[in-house]
Order: C-alpha cells, then structure tokens, then sequence
C-alpha cells in the first residue's frame, strides 16, 4: 500500500471514529454498534469491513483518534512553555479541556467500566493514560532537578494523584452541572500539592 493510499485509509477512519464519538454523546453512552455507525454515515458493510472490519477496530480507531489529538496538544506544550512548572500547569488546563470539550470522553469518565464489546477502546484509553502519566511525572523530575518543586515529593505518585483529582473534577462538574472553571481549580490545588508537599494530595478532602 503506498503512502497515499495509507493516509486515505487512516482518514476514512478517522471519520468513523468520530461518528463513533458523536453517536457515543448523543446517545449518552448507550451501546453502539458498527450498524449505527455505517448507517449515520451511510456507508455500507463492504466500506466499513474495508476500515473497521470489526467492533475492536471501530473502538481502536476511536482510541487512536483521541490519542493523536492529546499527543498533538502535549507536543505543542513541550515547545511553547519554558519551564517544568509551566508545562505541567498547561498539560493540565489541555487535558481537562479536551475532556470537558469532547462529551463521549465525559461520558466514558462516568461509566466508570466498559461494555465488554469495548476491551479495544479500555486498553486504549489504559495505554493514553500511561502516557499522560509519564508527561506529568517527567515535569515533576525535572522541576525537582531545577529545584522548582520539593525533591521530597514522589513523581510518579504526584502524577497518579494529579490524574486522578482531573478525573474526580470531571465527573463532579458534570453530574453537578457547576459552572465554576475547573482549570482554575486544578491550578489552585496543583500549586498547593507541589508547594507544600505535606498537603493532602489534589481532590482530596
């Protein structure tokens, strides 16, 4: 396959996931299969086998559709900001953005597990948030290095609770429809965590 031919298929796909996505939002979350996606698109069966020939391929290609987009965000952070304190602020305000702004994350973020049929887009999601973990606890290493963060704090520990208060912010904002910023509230409790390691770690009580 030429490389044209590649970035065609990867195109097509890409399509498919976000329909995926889209059907994913509007139906807040009820199961979904390749019928409803060929039919919203108005494909037929011998296209989609062509691209997603199966429901693991359908979640995969959503998978990889929102990891490209978060790999896109973090690369443009590691240029534009200067310091590890500053990238580790901006990796938070995007990730909390790109959630908050793409409602099937949200949604998955609710359910808290999987329908069965969507192991693909588990591990996916499992393998993004290893990534996004590795961003966050390279940022602390290296502010500690500058000696902008406490070299007491633990990096992957501080990535893993920075995470997770994301997540807990996410989920709280939407089942309470609050109207506050929450990036402006992640701001707020990441300053507090890092600077006074000795604080409860964000989220907490």
């Amino acid at each position: 396959m030429t490389d044209r031919a590649v970035e065609e298929v990867e195109s097509f796909r890409d399509q498919i996931a976000r329909t995926a996505l889209r059907l994913m939002d509007e139906r807040h979350g009820d199961r979904l299969s390749l019928s409803d996606v060929m039919k919203s698109m108005g494909i037929t069966r011998a296209t989609m086998a062509r691209y997603c020939p199966s429901e693991d391929d359908l979640w995969l290609a959503v998978a990889t559709l929102i990891n490209r987009r978060m790999q896109k965000l973090w690369s443009t952070i590691s240029v534009r900001e200067s310091s590890p304190s500053a990238r580790l602020h901006s990796l938070l305000a995007v990730q909390i953005h790109l959630i908050t702004t793409l409602p099937a994350l949200r949604i998955l973020l609710l359910k808290g597990s999987l329908d069965e049929d969507m192991q693909a887009l588990r591990l996916g999601l499992k393998a993004i948030r290893r990534g996004f973990m590795s961003h966050l606890a390279e940022q602390v290493r290296e502010g500690q290095r500058l000696q902008e963060f406490p070299s007491k704090l633990d990096p992957e520990v501080t990535a893993d609770c920075l995470l997770g208060a994301i997540q807990g912010m996410v989920v709280s904002h939407s089942l309470n429809q609050e109207t506050h910023d929450p990036v402006e509230e992640i701001r707020v409790r990441l300053d507090a965590f890092l600077y006074n390691a000795d604080s409860p770690a964000p989220g907490g009580d």
